[in-house]
């Protein structure tokens, strides 16, 4: 399968907003507790901002997923 990179940017921001509100958690609230900016991590959701491996693995520990979870694009 081969995909654009916007198309995965859009992929994994919809990844981590679904595991994140399956988690019931704010989007506030959850970028306080990972250290990321609210406006970062809605940019993040929205597709709109690159993430660097630092960050995409502090939102995958902080949800307790797998960096492998977060960028499965198969069920998309």
């Amino acid at each position: 399968m081969h995909m654009d990179i916007s198309a995965r940017k859009i992929l994994l921001g919809r990844n981590i907003r679904a595991e994140r509100e399956y988690q019931g958690m704010s989007q506030r609230k959850f970028a306080l507790m990972v250290g990321l900016g609210q406006t970062y991590l809605s940019d993040v959701e929205n597709g709109q901002r690159n993430i660097g491996f630092e960050n995409l693995c502090k939102i995958a520990d902080g949800l307790g997923v797998s960096i492998g979870a977060l960028t499965n694009f198969e069920d998309n």
